[in-house]
């Protein structure tokens, strides 16, 4: 017998790309559940980029995609408060890609309707708590 399925990921193919410009930027991006499958590639070079994930109960079985087109500034992921669990964190309100961000710093978001689990692909991801 397989693994037990405790959550479904919904939507899990890529449904389209979010990119938020160089110009006629906006430095504060509301995630929505509905979001789920987007990758959002902040190419947002003058300041830096926070993603408001909605609500757990609202992400449960949803995938976000986070994609650092510039090198010069931070990619902010906020969760709601001790949500979000990733590497050498037991529980965190938000991560950034913070050392030197660089272009191709990404990593992916799921959601169990209880916690964000933040996966690290590339990059330097700090937590904050």
């Amino acid at each position: 017998m397989g693994a037990h399925r405790n959550v479904a990921l919904t939507e899990l193919p890529f449904r389209g790309i979010s990119i938020n410009p160089a110009s006629g930027y906006s430095n504060t991006i509301n995630v929505v559940a509905s979001d789920s499958g987007i990758i959002f590639v902040n190419k947002n070079a003058s300041y830096d980029t926070t993603y408001n994930l909605p609500a757990v109960a609202d992400a449960k079985g949803k995938m976000f995609w986070f994609f650092a087109g510039q090198y010069a500034n931070n990619v902010v992921i906020n969760a709601p408060t001790s949500t979000l669990v990733m590497a050498n964190s037991l529980v965190a309100n938000s991560t950034t890609n913070t050392t030197t961000p660089s272009i191709g710093d990404c990593g992916f978001v799921i959601c169990d309707g209880d916690k964000y689990y933040f996966f690290e692909i590339y990059g330097d991801w700090s937590a904050t708590t």
